[in-house]
């Protein structure tokens, strides 16, 4: 994990306590996006590896 990543997190762990439920959900629903966009974009690039 990059030190940028650390930082990230531990800003996050920070604030989380004092998010009203609302703040929590979206930020878990910001962050499930990103991570299935991720997750897409890798397998695009493991399918154009294929066919090469």
């Amino acid at each position: 994990m990059s030190e940028k990543e650390k930082k990230i997190i531990e800003e996050l762990a920070d604030k989380l306590p004092a998010m009203s439920e609302r703040e929590r959900g979206y930020l878990e629903g910001t962050i499930a996006t990103a991570a299935a966009m991720s997750k897409k974009k890798e397998e695009a690039m493991d399918k154009k590896d294929e066919a090469r």
